[in-house]
């Protein structure tokens, strides 16, 4: 019995789209990984002291910290212009940072073999 070998190859469209699949998961992945070393930076930066807890008194001042922020013009009071244009501020840094997380798996891939 002669056994010959299946070829089998993808359109150029399709293999496209498997590999922006793939990449998509990665940065996904990465995302969640990310945002679980994220959560445990914040609670290390609340807990001033470093005893492992978060009391009212550091987490008023995470509080007012994050208040003083806001408050672009320093007048005391945050208006929904400054609310704006913080949330602005803060998509336009993760935007950098999910391209950043996306160039750095494209030259990880160029660089594999």
């Amino acid at each position: 019995m002669n056994q010959s070998k299946l070829s089998f190859r993808l359109p150029v469209k399709l293999a496209s789209k498997i590999a922006i699949a793939i990449v998509a998961g990665s940065v996904l992945l990465s995302a969640g990984i990310n945002a679980k070393h994220h959560g445990k930076k914040m609670f290390e930066k609340m807990d001033t002291n470093a005893d492992g807890v978060i009391d009212r008194a550091e987490f008023m001042a995470s509080a007012e910290a994050r208040f003083t922020k806001m408050d672009l013009n320093g007048d005391g009071s945050v208006s929904p212009d400054e609310a704006k244009a913080l949330k602005e501020k803060m998509r336009e840094k993760r935007r950098e940072k999910r391209e950043k997380r996306l160039e750095t798996l494209e030259q990880r891939e160029k660089e594999t073999p």
